[in-house]
């Protein structure tokens, strides 16, 4: 199993979009997929169980996982777009205010995810130095973040790789260009950031597919960027 956390200190960079689609790109190399959402925003949720019931959603979900009331294989939802989810709920925010300083919380994460039967977990955490995104990093071998075309963008791709490189495992961090041009690509590439290859282009089609919960249009410029960026983290 490989554990990718998708992480980012900046909002408005693409993250869940990033989140829910690169998994579904995974999920078409038949690659068994588990979408975990650790943001209390539950964008990544409200992709994916746009249908499901709120009350059925308030029983099973992270918060109550971390809090140790639910086992993890039972917070699990099947989805119609061949990837599964873990779902998380607006008390997530509160719930990791209760749990900052118990430790074994990531530890207990890390064991229950690996234990679980997929070739990939995507994890999706808030925009901020928080609980929530210090346990997304802690059980990931790989931290992806998406990086736009601003200064602050760069400067949070900074703090962030800065504080994987404090954990004591070794794990890859490396950016995405996400929503930018051709030329801005290039600049990002200029400026001595470690980014993948591909790229995500800015685009309408993606945002709108994201708003309304649909998959991309197969063949589609976004489903192929997000096809080679798949085939590029498999190889990471």
């Amino acid at each position: 199993m490989k554990v990718i956390t998708i992480a980012s200190l900046k909002g408005g960079v693409g993250k869940t979009t990033l989140s829910i689609f690169l998994s579904l790109a995974l999920a078409k190399t038949k690659k068994r997929i588990l979408a975990l959402d650790l943001d209390h925003n539950n964008n990544l949720t409200d992709f994916f169980l746009r249908n499901e019931p709120v009350e059925t959603i308030q029983e099973k979900n992270i918060a109550r996982i971390l809090k140790g009331s639910l086992g993890i294989s039972q917070g699990i939802f099947q989805t119609n777009f061949g990837v599964d989810i873990i779902p998380s709920v607006p008390e997530l925010s509160q719930v990791a205010f209760e749990l900052v300083f118990d430790t074994a919380v990531p530890l207990r994460l890390d064991s229950g995810l690996r234990a679980l039967p997929y070739d990939y977990v995507l994890i999706d955490t808030p925009p901020a130095i928080s609980f929530e995104l210090s346990c997304g990093i802690h059980v990931a071998n790989t931290i992806l973040c998406p990086v736009g075309y601003s200064r602050w963008n760069i400067q949070g791709y900074s703090i962030l790789e800065s504080k994987v490189k404090k954990k004591k495992k070794k794990k890859s961090f490396i950016g995405i260009p996400s929503a930018v041009t051709d030329k801005r690509v290039d600049t990002l590439r200029e400026g001595g950031l470690k980014l993948t290859k591909s790229f995500i282009h800015k685009s309408e089609s993606i945002a709108t597919a994201s708003d309304s919960g649909k998959a991309l249009k197969e063949g589609s410029t976004g489903d192929l960027e997000f096809q080679a960026l798949a085939k590029e983290v498999i190889k990471l």
